[in-house]
C-alpha cells in the first residue's frame, strides 16, 4: 500500500511538472531544413535566429531570425537576415539589450570560413546592413559566441590555428576593437556578462589543442586583459564537449557539458554541471545531471535563482530519436529537481536553446516530426510558466502597504531586512521550503531595518515573511553556504 501511495505521488510529481509546459508548437515554415536555434529576449519580446536549408531554385543556406511581441503567444513571419547568394550562411547566434538586437553567423566561403554581424536597433523590426567582423581564418562553422550589456557588445571566436580570439564594440555595433588572442581554443566558445557586475566578463571554451576539456578566462577590465585558462572539466583522458554557460544576479558562473567517462557508448555520454559563487574566484566540486549515458548537446540559462538545464537524450530507441529532457534547480544548483522529458515523438528532436522573460522560460529546438526524411527538421518551440508552485504560490501576495527589501540573495551567513510599513509592530518570520517556521522576530519599529544571523540555516530555499496591520508580504530567498 505505501509502494502505490508513493509511485501516486510520483506521478503526479512528474505530470505536474511536464504540466507547467506548453503544448510543442512549430516556428519554421520554409520547404527545407532548419537546425541550431538560438534566441534572446527583451521583455515580451522574443527574438529566435537559425540555419536554414532550402532551394530556391538553386540550393541555398541562410540565416533567419523570427519574433514574438507578447511573450510567445504570436509570432510574426520569418525575415531573412543573411544574403539570399551562393555563399552559405550558417550558425548564428543572438543577444539583445532593449531595443538592440545583435546577431552573428559565419559565411562559408571555398577554403575558409567568415564571421558576419547584423543588428537592429528597433526591436528587430529593420535592420541595418551586414558588416564581416573578421573575412577569413575562422575555425569552423559555430565557433563564435555573441554577448551585449548597454552600448557594449562583445564577441569570441575560434581561430584557424585553434586561438581563441575577442573584440568588442563599446558603441553599439558600429566601430570594433582590435581583435586580441585570450588563450587556447578549439570549439564552442561562449562569452557572458554578469547583471550586476558591469566590468567582468566569462568565456568558456572547449579546448581540443592539448586535449578535450572545458577551459574558461576571466577578465575584470571589460575584456582589457584576461586570466589564465582555468579547468572547468575533470583533467582526464576523456573527452568533454559541447559547454554551455550562464551567469547569475549574484556573481555566479553555471556551465554544462557532456562527458563521455561513464558512457559504453560512442558518442553520447552525460551531462555534468559545476558553479562558482563568486565570479570565478573558487570553483565548486562537479556534479553529474544524468545517469543513463545517452546525452549529448545541451543548454542553460540562470534567471533569479533558478537554474535550467535541457539537453537532448537517446536513451529510448538508441537510434538517433534524440528526446529532449529538463532538470531545473531552484536554489542556483545546490540541489536538482527530477529530470522531465519535454517532447516524444517518432522523429528526432535535438541542438534545445534557452531564454526567458520574467513570465517564461522559453525553449527552442529542431524536430523533424512532421518529415522523418528531413535530416534537420523544423524549429520547435514551447515555452514553461514561472509562476510560483503551490508551496510558494500559498506564500501571501506583496501589497501596497509594504515596502520591503532582502539582501543579499542568494545570502550566507546573515540577511538585511529594510521595511516599510504604515501598520505597528510589524513581525518578521522565516520559513523553510516546507513551510516551517525557523526564525521569528517581532519588531516595535515601522521603518527601519534588521541584520538577521542565518549561520545555523541550512542551505536552500527560505520564505521571509513580514506581517502588520493584517497584511503579509513575502520574499524568496536563496542560502547558499
Amino acid at each position: 500500500m505505501k509502494k502505490a501511495v508513493f509511485l501516486l505521488l510520483l506521478c503526479l510529481l512528474f505530470t505536474n511538472a511536464y504540466a507547467q509546459w506548453s503544448a510543442d508548437r512549430r516556428l519554421s515554415n520554409i520547404q527545407g531544413s532548419s537546425f541550431g536555434p538560438r534566441a534572446a529576449c527583451w521583455g515580451d519580446t522574443i527574438h529566435v535566429v537559425w540555419w536554414e536549408t532550402y532551394q530556391n531554385p538553386q540550393h541555398h543556406e541562410e540565416v533567419f531570425s523570427k519574433r514574438s511581441l507578447d511573450g510567445g503567444d504570436n509570432w510574426e513571419a520569418e525575415t531573412i537576415l543573411s544574403v539570399e547568394d551562393s555563399i552559405h550562411g550558417v550558425g548564428p547566434n543572438i543577444a539583445v539589450w532593449q531595443n538592440s538586437v545583435h546577431v552573428t553567423w559565419n559565411e562559408m566561403y571555398a577554403s575558409y570560413y567568415a564571421i558576419c554581424y547584423k543588428k537592429s536597433t528597433d526591436g528587430g523590426t529593420t535592420w541595418y546592413a551586414t558588416d564581416t567582423l573578421r573575412k577569413e581564418g575562422i575555425g569552423g562553422w559555430g565557433a563564435h559566441w555573441i554577448a551585449a550589456k548597454d552600448s557594449n557588445v562583445y564577441v569570441v571566436y575560434i581561430y584557424e590555428d585553434g586561438t581563441l580570439n575577442f573584440t568588442k564594440s563599446t558603441d553599439n555595433g558600429e566601430t570594433w576593437s582590435n581583435h586580441q588572442i585570450i588563450g587556447n581554443g578549439g570549439a564552442r566558445p561562449r562569452i557572458c556578462t554578469f547583471p550586476n557586475i558591469d566590468s567582468s566578463l566569462v568565456v568558456s571554451v572547449n579546448n581540443t589543442i592539448f586535449n578535450r576539456e572545458v577551459y574558461c578566462y576571466l577578465s575584470t577590465d571589460v575584456g582589457a586583459t584576461w586570466s589564465d585558462s582555468i579547468v572547468i572539466s575533470d583533467f582526464d583522458t576523456i573527452s568533454s564537449q559541447r559547454p554551455a554557460m550562464a551567469t547569475d544576479d549574484s556573481g555566479g558562473i553555471h556551465i554544462t557539458w557532456y562527458d563521455y567517462k561513464y558512457s559504453p557508448y560512442p558518442w553520447t555520454g552525460d551531462i555534468f554541471y559545476r558553479a562558482s559563487r563568486d565570479s570565478g574566484n573558487s570553483w565548486q566540486n562537479i556534479d553529474s545531471l544524468t545517469v543513463t549515458h545517452r546525452a549529448h548537446a545541451c543548454d542553460i540559462l540562470a534567471e533569479n535563482s533558478n537554474v535550467h538545464v535541457v539537453w537532448q537524450d537517446d536513451r529510448h530507441d538508441f537510434d538517433e530519436n534524440f528526446e529532449i529532457y529538463y532538470r531545473m534547480s531552484s536554489d542556483l544548483g545546490q540541489t536538482w529537481e527530477q529530470e522531465v522529458r519535454l517532447t516524444d515523438t517518432l522523429g528526432h528532436s535535438r541542438a534545445p536553446a534557452l531564454t526567458c522573460d520574467s513570465q517564461y522560460v522559453h525553449l527552442f529546438w529542431s524536430d523533424n516530426r512532421d518529415d522523418l526524411t528531413n535530416r534537420q527538421g523544423e524549429i520547435y518551440y514551447k515555452r514553461k510558466d514561472l509562476s510560483p508552485s503551490i508551496t510558494e504560490a500559498q506564500r501571501p501576495v506583496v501589497i501596497s502597504k509594504f515596502k520591503c527589501e532582502v539582501y543579499p540573495n542568494p545570502f550566507s551567513q546573515a540577511l538585511e531586512i529594510r521595511f516599510w510599513s504604515y501598520a505597528k509592530d510589524p513581525i518578521m518570520k522565516i520559513f523553510d521550503i516546507s513551510g516551517k517556521e525557523v526564525i521569528a522576530y517581532e519588531m516595535k519599529e515601522e521603518i527601519g531595518g534588521l541584520k538577521v544571523d542565518t549561520k545555523n540555516l541550512s542551505c536552500g530555499v527560505y520564505f521571509v515573511q513580514i506581517e502588520a496591520g493584517g497584511e503579509r508580504v513575502s520574499k524568496k530567498v536563496v542560502k547558499l553556504r
